[in-house]
């Protein structure tokens, strides 16, 4: 976890939320979903088999070895070679390279509009924070791509040692921003990863269309209406 929390005189405390929670893959960035469904159709399978193969099933599972990476407990470099259960259960026969392909550089592009709605929300005072699941190799490859300091926190599931949808990372990023759960505003673009943080009080949003998802936003929390121009 990465902490830059302002000073307590730079705070929102006047309206109902505080502070507005991003996702990585999908929201600041295009989903990883494209990447995968380019290695399912190398495949001959369909996209929720190949995800299931890759990433693990949409629920967070202790055996995975996409999800064990992510809570930190296997490098990326391993986790290849585990997967061959996972991809013989439904009858496919990896090539070896389908991890590679799904992290390569240039496979995503990034979303300028989020980040420029980010900047705003900092400038009008609001707290932001990023919750990812994601690997302790690819953070230099954020860092590359994000602003880190549009941040107040960096919430990472190999640092906090739980993913999405494990309740705890979503208690350690309240817990790190210093806010009750209900003053929460959170965009993810997997409703499985909406459904824990609603338990806890947040308010969620389901990133499809970005534009479509800041507008909610902005009504969510009162700002006056996005413009995507």
């Amino acid at each position: 976890t990465t902490s830059r929390r302002r000073t307590s005189t730079d705070r929102v405390i006047s309206r109902a939320f505080e502070a507005v929670v991003f996702d990585f893959g999908g929201v600041l960035i295009t989903s990883i979903n494209n990447q995968v469904g380019d290695v399912a159709a190398a495949h001959g399978v369909d996209i929720p088999t190949m995800h299931r193969v890759l990433l693990g099933p949409r629920v967070s599972g202790a055996d995975h070895p996409w999800h064990r990476a992510e809570r930190g407990e296997l490098a990326i470099s391993e986790i290849q070679a585990a997967l061959h259960p996972w991809a013989a259960a439904d009858g496919i026969e990896l090539q070896g390279n389908e991890i590679e392909r799904l992290l390569a550089p240039g496979a995503y592009t990034v979303v300028t509009s989020m980040q420029e709605h980010i900047a705003r929300l900092r400038s009008e005072g609001w707290q932001t924070a990023l919750l990812t699941n994601t690997f302790a190799e690819f953070r230099p490859t954020m860092e590359r791509d994000i602003d880190f300091d549009l941040f107040d926190e960096v919430v990472e599931s190999f640092a906090v040692g739980a993913r999405k949808p494990e309740p705890a990372i979503y208690e350690a990023t309240a817990d790190r921003l210093g806010i009750s759960h209900e003053r929460i505003v959170y965009l993810d673009d997997f409703e499985q990863n909406l459904a824990p943080a609603e338990t806890l009080g947040w308010t969620t949003i389901l990133v499809g269309d970005h534009d479509a998802a800041l507008a909610e936003l902005d009504a969510t929390i009162g700002r006056s209406g996005y413009d995507p121009k």
